[in-house]
């Protein structure tokens, strides 16, 4: 308050309103489809929080023995350091995601879910989703196009796992939700969750070459999981479903999604608000800080702030008189985002003494 007070009484000051606040930095939260051949599958026909590995088998009760293929997925996902998670039926998965505010990123775990991802990862909904390749040993033959369709939220890595635990081949989805998850938090939804090792004493199904990655590193993108330089499994892929220039990389992907659904959720506190110019600018003002913050970050391109991002809001700018009589508030944010740096290539020179 800065008004002076010198007698004892009442006081008023108005403050001036706040801005909408943006914040940043929502965790990945995945979902995990169960088969419907899992004795313990209508146990959670409702979408149920798992929190770690020994929550699942708590919630498991004594329904199975732990040998079936969700209990694979989530034992490799927690090993990787993936944090909590949904567990949902698959004839529910559809219809249970989108009530779910927090559920970010789905999981295929071995299930076949291609029908029920395209219609749930779509433009403006915050979804992504990961799913498993084939089963069977891929050659330069092979054509992804008759078992996916091109999808700008999606992603595919191969191959599936082996190892002596297990009595059957462990979803490679799975582990990569959980570098999702790890990426996401020590780096940034912007950074591509590629080029670390994937824990939990286990094995590629079958080895990949040069010659195979690169044949699948366009087009209907698949990501290889390589064993490289001693490290065991590593993420080598970090492409969507899209070779478009706009979508192809699944960090930029993510890194739009993340924005929307965070300037989203700030934007409902302006709901009913004035639309005129002190509220556009209070929008404006905070969508700005906000992009702001994920330039210093590094998430986006640009030496400048002009270069990084940019948001407009107005009348003659983004709506019209017709749109604010409708009571339509229109922002348009614009987002140079950051891409991997896929091919690293390096050139030598040698100096030959002149004699």
């Amino acid at each position: 308050m800065s008004t002076l007070v010198t007698y004892p009484g009442v006081y008023v000051s108005e403050a001036p309103g706040s801005a909408p606040l943006v914040s940043a930095g929502a965790p990945t939260v995945p979902v995990f489809p169960i088969s419907i051949s899992a004795n313990n599958q209508h146990l959670f026909d409702n979408a149920t929080r798992v929190n770690s590995w020994a929550d699942w088998v708590g919630k498991k009760g004594h329904q199975g023995n732990y040998t079936y293929i969700e209990d694979y997925s989530l034992k490799i996902y927690f090993e990787n350091g993936g944090g909590p998670c949904y567990v949902v039926s698959l004839p529910s998965l559809a219809e249970q995601v989108p009530q779910f505010d927090d559920i970010n990123l789905i999981v295929s775990a071995g299930q076949e879910i291609a029908s029920q991802v395209n219609s749930l990862c779509q433009d403006g909904k915050g979804l992504f989703a990961i799913l498993d390749g084939p089963k069977t040993e891929i050659t330069s033959a092979y054509d992804p196009s008759l078992s996916y369709t091109p999808n700008p939220h999606v992603a595919i890595y191969y191959p599936w796992f082996k190892a002596s635990w297990a009595d059957e081949l462990i979803p490679v989805s799975a582990a990569v939700a959980a570098i999702y998850c790890v990426t996401d938090r020590t780096r940034g939804v912007w950074k591509a969750p590629a080029n670390f090792s994937i824990q939990g004493d286990v094995q590629p199904q079958f080895a990949v070459t040069d010659d195979l990655q690169g044949q699948f590193n366009k087009g209907l993108a698949i990501n290889m999981i390589r064993v490289i330089d001693g490290r065991g499994p590593v993420v080598w892929g970090a492409r969507t479903l899209d070779d478009s220039d706009n979508w192809r990389y699944i960090a930029v992907r993510r890194l739009f999604n993340s924005a929307e659904r965070d300037i989203k959720a700030a934007m409902q506190s302006m709901v009913f608000e004035p639309n005129n110019p002190p509220t556009w600018e209070k929008v404006r003002s905070s969508v700005a800080n906000y992009l702001h913050g994920l330039w210093r970050q590094g998430a986006l391109a640009g030496t400048t702030e002009a270069e990084a991002y940019f948001v407009e809001i107005g009348e003659g700018v983004t709506m019209t008189a017709d749109d604010i009589a409708q009571g339509k508030m229109i922002i348009s944010v614009g987002m140079a985002a950051v891409r991997p740096a896929e091919f690293i290539v390096l050139q030598f020179a040698q100096s030959v003494a002149q004699g």
